[in-house]
C-alpha cells in the first residue's frame, strides 16, 4: 500500500517530534549523569522487573547491548541483577534505591524541560497534544 500524502506528512511530523523529544530527554539524562539509553532502562525498571531479553525488546535493541548497559548501571549501584524465581537461568534487572532516585530525577527534569519549552502552548493545545500523543503511541505500539 502506498502511503497517502497525509500519512507521509504525519510520519515526517512524528520523526521531527521524536528527534526533539530525544534531545530533551537526553538533556535530562545527562543532567543526572547518565546516557539516554541508561535513563530509558531506569525508567522502564520503575514499572517492572524485566529479563534482559524482555528489556532489549522493550527498548528495541540487542540483548548484548542491555548486558553492557546494565553492567555500567550496576557498577554505579543504580541497578542490580536478580535471579528469576521461576527460572534460575534468567536474570532480571531491578532498581536500587539510588536507581529509583535517579529515575525520579530524570522524569522530573524532563517534565521541567517540557514545561519550559511548551509554556507558550495554550492549555487546550497541551491537552489535545497529550490525548493525540497517547493515541499515536498506542496505535504505533499495536502489532499488525
Amino acid at each position: 500500500m502506498q502511503p497517502s500524502v497525509e500519512d507521509q506528512d504525519l510520519a515526517r511530523t512524528l520523526a521531527v517530534l521524536h528527534r526533539q523529544v530525544a534531545l530533551r530527554y537526553g538533556a535530562a539524562a545527562r543532567a543526572a549523569g547518565l546516557t539516554l539509553q541508561q535513563a530509558e532502562i531506569l525508567c522502564q525498571l520503575e514499572r517492572s522487573t524485566p529479563s534482559f531479553g524482555e528489556l532489549a525488546q522493550l527498548l528495541g535493541c540487542d540483548k548484548t547491548n542491555i548486558t553492557g548497559l546494565v553492567d555500567r548501571l550496576e557498577r554505579r549501584d543504580l541497578v542490580r541483577r536478580a535471579p528469576d524465581p521461576a527460572d534460575r537461568r534468567v536474570s532480571r534487572a531491578t532498581l536500587t534505591d539510588a536507581g529509583r532516585k535517579a529515575s525520579r530525577e530524570i522524569r522530573e527534569g524532563f517534565a521541567r524541560i517540557v514545561a519550559e519549552h511548551c509554556a507558550t502552548l495554550p492549555a487546550s493545545d497541551r491537552g489535545a497534544l497529550n490525548r493525540l500523543g497517547s493515541a499515536a503511541a498506542q496505535a504505533l505500539g499495536t502489532q499488525a
